[in-house]
Parts: structure tokens; C-alpha cells; sequence
């Protein structure tokens, strides 16, 4: 499985992250005969630092962290959003670096990343993996006042958003197996707040 430092991507259709929307794999066209001009790209991380990644956002500010490139689910219900949960639904899509923003009961622990832009079905774009991430939140969180360090959970309905839970009592298996990370702003509903990821999205996948 492909591990890519920044230096090591051969090719992006654009310099923003957000931006990208590859119709192939690492560009905007095939070879000529239809084929994948950059089939290595697919799975690779970049890691960035505050100051690269604050370079690389044209609709929204990235921070340091790492960066998957993947593939979109093609059959998906959901539409691709900056901001949304992506989820492995199986195994195979896990192994093909194939993310889907749909979630169930079963998928809501297998969360892959967070979205930067809104990349057609089936095309080719990056996720954030770990880091501060800029994440969507529910309309209507279930904490009170929620508040920086809350810890922050994949929406139990299930959706492709966030929530801040209530910050006190006993949490289920199911919530802990689908914890993203801490809130670094207060959440918000209906907005994108700042989390940062918990380090597990860090080996999932490399």
C-alpha cells in the first residue's frame, strides 16, 4: 500500500487540495487509451505542516495533518460535501481506497476521513486523516453548551456529520467505536467546527 510524502506525488490537477476532483486517478484526463495516467497515487498520505496546509485550501483553511488520496464510491446515495464523514462500507473498498459518505449501524465505527471538497461520485480526491480537521456538524447537537475539548462522535442517527454528545455519563460501545476526536472550536450545528482527529485514523490505512 502506497505511502507518499508530498514529494513523491507525481501529478495533481490542481494545487488546492479542495480543489481536486479527478475524473483519473492523480489527473483530470486519461492517457489517451483510457487508462489511469497515475494508478501509484491512488492511497498515497501526504503529510503537511500548519504552514503547507495553509497553503494548499482555496474554499477552506486546511491545518497540519495528513491527507489520503481516494477514490469515491460511484453508487453512493449521498452527495459529496466538504466536511462530511466518509466510511469504509467493506473490506474491498477499504483495500481499493474506495470511500463512501453513506453510513449504517455496521459502518458507523469504520469512519476513513473527513472530506475537503465536493468530489463527484466515483472521482478521485483527498480526505483528511488525522489532524485538525474542518468537520460538519448535525443541525441539532445533543450537548447543551457544547464547548473546545468536548469529545466529538459520528453522528448516532446514523449520518455523514458529527455531534457533540452530552459530555457526562457512560458511553455505549457504539459511541466509542465512533469517536473522530476533540473539538478545538466550540461545535456548532449545522456548521463546520474544527476537530481534532484521533491518532487512529493515522494507521488504518497506510
Amino acid at each position: 500500500m502506497p505511502t507518499n510524502l508530498l514529494t513523491d506525488i507525481t501529478h495533481w490537477s490542481r494545487f488546492y487540495l479542495d480543489l481536486i476532483n479527478d475524473q483519473f486517478i492523480g489527473s483530470g484526463s486519461s492517457t489517451g487509451t483510457g487508462a489511469n495516467p497515475y494508478p501509484g497515487q491512488l492511497g498515497g498520505v501526504i503529510a503537511l505542516s500548519e504552514a503547507e496546509a495553509g497553503l494548499r485550501g482555496s474554499a477552506i483553511t486546511l491545518h497540519a495533518g495528513l491527507y489520503n488520496y481516494v477514490q469515491f464510491l460511484s453508487t453512493s446515495t449521498a452527495t459529496n460535501a466538504a466536511g462530511q464523514i466518509v466510511f469504509w462500507a467493506t473490506a474491498a473498498n477499504r483495500a481499493a481506497y474506495i470511500v463512501d459518505p453513506d453510513v449504517t449501524a455496521t459502518t458507523i465505527g469504520q469512519w476513513a476521513g473527513v472530506t475537503l471538497g465536493a468530489v463527484s461520485k466515483g472521482y478521485y480526491g483527498w480526505i483528511q486523516i488525522a489532524g485538525v480537521a474542518n468537520v460538519a456538524f448535525k443541525a441539532s447537537l445533543t450537548a447543551t453548551t457544547p464547548a473546545i475539548g468536548d469529545l466529538v462522535i459520528v453522528d448516532q442517527a446514523p449520518s455523514d456529520k458529527a455531534d457533540d454528545p452530552t459530555q457526562t455519563g457512560n458511553p455505549t460501545y457504539t459511541t466509542l467505536k465512533s469517536v473522530l476526536g476533540v473539538a478545538q472550536s466550540a461545535p456548532v450545528g449545522g456548521a463546520t467546527s474544527l476537530v481534532q482527529l484521533w491518532p487512529k485514523a493515522m494507521f488504518q490505512n497506510l
